[in-house]
């Protein structure tokens, strides 16, 4: 029986509104409110009417949470707001540490935390527009991440609508993807009866099946989603907690942890810890660890963030899954710097559900001062449950044993081993000659946080160099389809998807492109500080030491690494080289602001309204630079409450004291 366009579009709301409401209680509570046979004959009649008026269909539609085949790979999404890491606490003393320093800031006697289960998942960043599921990204580099909207639609526990009337324009939120133990074993049992590889550990297979280009892969992995804070949202919704806005997020039908527990002192956050240490084995889910969060909103606004993680929030990590293994050889690796690596190649053994036959030896020092043999049964942890190592020796065990020697000369290109003094550190000077550091200097370049460019893999790079079709990463851009085809196992189809992938990669953001070079010490943050002061350029690469030395966060150390990598011609000439290719530097645009132009400013303090670095970013941002210590060269002094030495040095070289009033016409 057909109906009006208007009646059908009530109808299907109606519809839509119920077996959301259904997948909900499903899916999130485990609650079955209606039989299947319901459930389908709703569903059904749901399709039917899209059939008839596809019109109405809308994006939100509990019947299209799968969608198509993306082409060309994940877009890129900016977060408005960065998506920072979070500091480890690996035992008692740390998360002490950092307790008593959030008391510090607050002059209190305890400090409610709110503390929650650390998921081993993916980290994900959500937007609701009006109550409506609008997109997701990846974390990417904490500025920018890949847009996986499609495939975390396909979350059956998701609401695409939020509950209730009382729902804010916009909300971005954080949320942690996973895939609970049964379901990762029935995966993997059903890989290996298909003679395929299983996966190594349940985040390995939410973060590989949010990042497949085909929603469905992801729709049969059957992942699930836990939602754990709010970037942004809405200025008429501000709670003044964590708890609460955590409470908010409950009642729009999101999925929270029910483990979830506010904390009010020191003594009480280590009895939940080693709650949830206790329970970890019968919990449907992996998790590594535990998060402290500091509930008041105005408290974490006044403590801060480093460029890198909230100074309010800490990772209390679990102690980390350990087993004795053979150690049969040590293996000495080469690394982009020339660093030598020992590497313990082990007998397999199975540890935290990961089979492992590698482990880091960190470094000579480490092996002498554990008295490490070759031949040695030795305890491996899977550090932070990830990276294997070897933590100590197994004695009873020991039986024939062997010495471990650095060698005297590269394992790879002969050249005489150093140490450099002072460190544990052995190196191979033959940067430009010895083929590792080649090979890793040119996976740095190509690597998804340098220039980003698929399908160059390690694999390929051995070829390319090994057959001396390329020597550093400039000739990348010199590569055609007749000297890809002619190599081993490189097709017509995956050649030309290489040239295109480098094509792409010419367009780059300024810290990035500098990230790419590899000089030594500059990482991703410190490449975009960089990026921000210098620019075009040329003015980093004629850049001097007093300049450098203003920015904050750039260092006596950095600042010498940057100077000798641009006072080597053959740097300066593969630049050169990149940028006639076609390399097209996308510069930050720079709001240059005749109050910080070209000066010079010190911070100390604490701020009530600011946090140092929004501070930073804003005068850096207008052309001027923060430094670390006083001096003759400091325009003024931004000055907060309980100010250290820097406020008397200043007094006394009489430069301008800047206060928080005075700071708030400023910026």
């Amino acid at each position: 029986m057909s109906m009006s366009a208007s009646k059908a579009k009530i109808h299907i709301q109606e519809l839509a509104k119920k077996i959301n409401f259904y997948n909900q209680q499903y899916h999130t509570n485990d609650k079955s409110v209606i039989t299947d046979s319901e459930y389908d004959i709703l569903y059904a009649e749901l399709k039917e009417l899209e059939r008839q008026y596809p019109k109405l269909i809308t994006d939100n539609s509990p019947t299209i949470r799968v969608g198509a085949k993306l082409l060309g790979g994940f877009k890129k999404i900016n977060h408005h707001l960065p998506m920072l890491s979070l500091s480890n606490a690996l035992n008692k003393n740390d998360f002490s540490s950092f307790y008593k320093k959030i008391l510090e800031k607050d002059n209190s006697a305890n400090i409610n935390l709110y503390a929650e289960p650390k998921f081993d998942g993916l980290a994900i960043s959500i937007d609701y527009k009006n109550g409506e599921y609008s997109s997701a990204s990846t974390r990417g580099d904490g500025s920018i991440g890949e847009d996986v909207t499609s495939n975390i639609k396909t979350i059956k526990s998701l609401p695409l609508t939020l509950k209730g009337n009382n729902i804010p324009s916009f909300m971005t939120l954080r949320a942690e993807v996973y895939i609970t133990k049964n379901n990762f074993d029935d995966l993997n049992k059903k890989l290996i009866k298909e003679n395929q590889k299983p996966f190594a550990n349940p985040r390995n297979v939410a973060a590989g099946s949010i990042r497949q280009l085909d929603p469905i892969v992801a729709s049969r992995r059957n992942l699930q989603i836990f939602f754990h804070g709010i970037a942004s949202i809405d200025k008429k919704y501000n709670d003044l907690t964590h708890s609460e806005s955590m409470r908010r997020l409950k009642k729009y039908g999101l999925m929270i942890c029910e483990h979830n527990k506010l904390i009010h002192n020191l003594n009480d956050a280590f009895k939940y810890f080693q709650h949830i240490d206790s329970m970890r084995e019968s919990l449907p889910y992996e998790i590594d660890g535990v998060v402290f969060k500091v509930d008041e909103i105005r408290l974490q606004n006044l403590i801060g963030s480093t460029s890198k993680a909230p100074k309010w929030s800490i990772a209390y990590k679990f102690k980390s899954a350990e087993a004795v293994s053979e150690l049969l050889d040590v293996t000495f690796q080469i690394g982009r710097t020339g660093v030598i690596t020992p590497v313990a190649e082990l007998k397999p053994n199975l540890i935290g559900g990961v089979i492992v036959s590698r482990a880091t030896l960190h470094n000579m020092d480490e092996i002498n001062k554990k008295d490490i043999h070759v031949g040695d049964f030795v305890y491996v942890k899977r550090a932070g449950d990830v990276i294997p190592a070897v933590d100590r020796v197994c004695y009873e065990k020991r039986k024939l044993i062997k010495k471990i020697i650095i060698p005297k000369k590269c394992p790879s290109c002969g050249t005489p081993i150093i140490k450099i003094s002072n460190q544990s550190i052995y190196k191979c000077t033959n940067e430009y000659k010895c083929l590792p550091q080649i090979k890793q200097s040119i996976f740095h370049f190509a690597s998804r946080k340098a220039m980003n460019i698929p399908g160059l893999g390690e694999s390929l790079i051995d070829i390319l160099v090994n057959k001396k079709v390329i020597s550093n990463f400039s000739d990348l851009y010199s590569l055609t389809t007749q000297k890809l085809i002619k190599l081993d196992r490189i097709a017509l189809r995956s050649s030309e998807n290489i040239l295109s992938s480098l094509e792409k990669s010419k367009s780059i953001s300024f810290d990035r492109f500098i990230y790419a070079l590899g000089i030594k010490e500059v990482g991703l943050n410190t490449a975009k500080i960089l990026s921000n002061n210098f620019s075009p350029i040329k003015s980093l690469i004629n850049s001097n030491k007093v300049k450098l030395e203003a920015i904050k966060d750039i260092g006596p150390i950095v600042t010498k690494n940057i100077l000798d990598f641009f006072n080597i011609e053959r740097n300066i000439i593969i630049i050169d080289k990149l940028i006639k290719a076609g390399i097209n530097i996308k510069y930050p645009k720079v709001s240059v602001n005749k109050k910080y132009l070209n000066k010079i400013f010190v911070i100390t303090g604490t701020f009530d309204d600011y946090s140092r670095d929004e501070i930073t970013e804003i005068i850096s941002n207008g052309g001027g630079a923060v430094s670390n210590s006083v001096s003759k060269n400091t325009h003024a002094l931004i000055l907060g409450d309980k100010p250290g030495s820097k406020y008397q040095k200043a007094k006394d070289l009489n430069i301008e004291i800047i206060n928080e009033k005075k700071l708030s016409k400023l910026l």
